[in-house]
């Protein structure tokens, strides 16, 4: 926050302007990552998408997509994972993503394929995934996006998203590691309506 006499705050490297609000980040608890994760696995089941294998991006679609892997009954999960901030620091500098797999994941063309992350910020992870995966001859058609958090800044709108938040969000999984003294709940206003 600032006042009227105070200098705007710096834009940190790969970071779009008023992407966060800085007013204190906010706090997925376990409970309210459940009812997103569940609202996603409803509307991929309603939408009558049937994955062949879910893509995890490593590592904050894990969790999310181990959780889809079980609920949707897939039968294969791979992972791949996208460097893309700088370190683990709350509104750390992005970098260019850059993806690193040791033995790339056996998808192709006719596979369809659930890609899940735990946040979109600008959409360069995503579009670096699914480059990967075009690549790799999958469809773009044959392709979904999840992510259970996304930045109201953001350009790129993931197909499954049951939220947008204006700020940092600390997921359920993260608060071993990082003080969660001054996470706001995620606000209920955060929850997107389902068509």
């Amino acid at each position: 926050m600032t006042d009227s006499g105070a200098t705007a705050r710096p834009t940190v490297a790969g970071e779009q302007p008023g992407m966060w609000s800085r007013q204190g980040p906010y706090l997925l608890d376990w409970a309210s990552f459940g009812e997103l994760v569940g609202d996603i696995a409803t509307q991929i089941r309603d939408e009558d998408f049937r994955p062949d294998a879910v893509l995890a991006v490593a590592r904050g679609g894990l969790t999310p997509a181990g959780f889809l892997t079980c609920a949707l009954d897939v039968p294969v999960q791979h992972t791949i994972r996208v460097r893309r901030t700088a370190d683990d620091t709350r509104y750390a500098a992005k970098q260019a993503p850059v993806i690193d797999v040791g033995t790339p994941p056996a998808l192709g063309p006719g596979d369809r394929v659930l890609v899940v992350d735990d946040i979109v910020g600008t959409g360069s992870t995503a579009e670096v995934v699914l480059a990967y995966l075009a690549d790799a001859g999958v469809a773009r058609s044959d392709v979904r996006f999840v992510s259970v958090v996304r930045n109201h800044q953001s350009g790129y709108v993931p197909d499954y998203c049951p939220a947008v938040i204006d700020d940092w969000i600390v997921f359920p999984w993260e608060t071993d590691r990082e003080s969660t003294a001054d996470c706001r709940p995620l606000p209920a206003t955060a929850r997107e309506a389902r068509p």
